[in-house]
């Protein structure tokens, strides 16, 4: 297997394949964060589905971040590694289905004829673009177009969609396919974007699936479901159920220009003090490694996760520890944060690891070159979700009882300062940040709407999306394809 790390900015340098967008803006990250609640050290809670707001979390004791610094702190941060055992369980699959692969897609990129790194639509390789948003209560995912602001599509994330309570989603590096993880059903779902990578299961030479906000199909009847996996071995409750998630971008193959054997990357528990990272097959989602993670201190799944463009996937130990794992050798490596509130998380296009810290916590960074942790002074608030841009922005949601309340914390990445905080007129829970292939900053609210942002003239639409959104990760794709090919 060839490395990402050694071919992939080789192989973009000589062919030109993406651009930067239409606007010359590059894309990038959201992904994952902590939930309403109470949280002592080494305990975190999350919500039940339903709720229409959230109450504030807090800390005690050790790991929580100062409120405020007048200057950048550094901490040099102690590694572990661990031995790994991985098993080739694959874990049953409600679907045997394994869906047309990337480079078999009848989409509307999979032209083999002239020069198949022609850039494309100039959005990144992207033919379209979708923000992916979990409707925890209901089970569900909806599929909104990022230029239209409409939800062209809404699905049925599990079999017992009620009993889902589905969270996190995370898009592919192209934007073709989403899947979304349930935490209290305990399974992973992949859909398809474009009829053109939906399966015609019953044969009848029509692709059945949702056309509108509305309409929502019976399970197993939208044939832009390609598969839903169990994960394994089951988690142990509730709060042992899936949560960090986050696709990886796989080998890129030349010849198509496209990338084969995506790997999607999940974190649950199996008892109180024991995690398991879980790569999953993106074509098949049989789950053929399982990484078991000793000692795990929060007693709750890993939070987040994001792949970086260097071969490594990223979860975090909620409030505790950073954990690196890389995609080839399944080498472990944790860095245990002094000071640092791990909580809302996403990777840049250098590979830094950003953080969204709640409880008044300052934004933090791990400088992945010198493997020290740093965070932004005067930035605190009640963090969660966060993307970076191509710009070096990041954009983290805040909700109320921090230092300036419900809203968007904008932050330069490059200067480690604090730029401006983002107020909304209606802003409820902001949860989960995803920036577009166009490089325009969605901030999805528990609420019931989600807003887009122009990074530039700070230009707000609200956009209407039915329910309640507990959601986090990367749930555009821009952020993936911006730590693989950042601007």
């Amino acid at each position: 297997m060839v490395s990402t790390r050694r071919s992939v900015g080789c192989i973009f340098a000589v062919l030109g394949l993406f651009g930067c967008g239409d606007d010359g803006r590059a894309t990038a990250s959201a992904t994952a964060g902590q939930s309403e609640g109470t949280a002592t050290p080494g305990t975190a809670t999350e919500p039940t589905s339903g709720t229409g707001s959230a109450t504030q979390a807090t800390t005690e004791g050790p790991g929580t971040a100062s409120n405020s610094a007048s200057e950048a702190t550094t901490t040099s941060a102690p590694t572990t590694t661990q031995d790994v055992t991985i098993t080739g369980t694959t874990g049953p699959t409600t679907s045997t289905s394994t869906g047309p692969d990337l480079t078999t897609s009848t989409g509307p990129d999979t032209t083999t004829t002239g020069d198949p790194c022609g850039g494309g639509s100039g959005r990144g390789g992207f033919d379209f673009s979708y923000l992916w948003v979990a409707n925890t209560s209901q089970g569900s995912i909806s599929k909104v177009n990022t230029t239209t602001s409409i939800e062209e599509g809404r699905y049925y994330a599990d079999p017992n969609p009620a009993g889902a309570d589905s969270s996190r989603t995370s898009v592919n590096i192209d934007g073709h396919f989403v899947v979304v993880s349930n935490r209290a059903s305990y399974s992973v779902t992949k859909f398809a974007a474009d009829k053109g990578d939906c399966v015609d299961k019953n044969g009848d030479g029509v692709i059945t699936t949702s056309a509108n906000k509305d309409d929502l199909l019976p399970w197993g009847s939208d044939e832009c479901m390609l598969w839903n996996t169990p994960v394994s071995p089951a988690p142990f409750g509730y709060n042992g159920g899936p949560r960090g998630t986050a696709w990886a971008p796989g080998e890129f193959n030349p010849a198509t220009c496209k990338y084969d054997d995506q790997k999607v990357w999940v974190g649950w528990l199996d008892a109180p003090t024991h995690a398991i990272i879980g790569r999953f097959d993106g074509v098949t989602g049989v789950q053929d490694a399982t990484i078991p993670l000793d000692n795990w201190t929060s007693q709750i799944s890993p939070y987040g996760a994001a792949a970086d463009g260097n071969g490594y996937v990223w979860f975090i130990n909620v409030y505790q520890e950073l954990v690196r794992i890389d995609t080839e050798t399944l080498e472990v490596k944790r860095y245990p944060g002094e000071g640092i509130q791990f909580y809302g998380m996403t990777v840049d296009g250098k590979g830094n690891v950003w953080f969204g810290p709640y409880n008044n916590g300052n934004v933090a960074m791990f400088d992945a070159q010198t493997e020290t942790f740093h965070q932004v002074p005067n930035s605190a608030e009640n963090h969660r979700g966060l993307a970076v841009d191509g710009n070096g922005m990041a954009w983290v949601a805040a909700n109320a009882g921090g230092t300036h309340g419900c809203g968007l914390n904008q932050i330069d990445t490059n200067t480690m300062t604090a730029v401006q905080f983002h107020t909304f007129e209606q802003c409820s829970t902001p949860v989960g940040v995803s920036i577009d292939v166009d490089g325009f900053v969605w901030m999805v609210d528990y609420g019931g709407w989600a807003y887009r942002i122009d990074p530039e003239t700070y230009a707000k639409q609200q956009v209407l999306i039915a329910g309640d959104h507990y959601t986090y990760s990367d749930m555009t794709g821009g952020g993936l394809f911006n730590a693989v090919m950042p601007g």
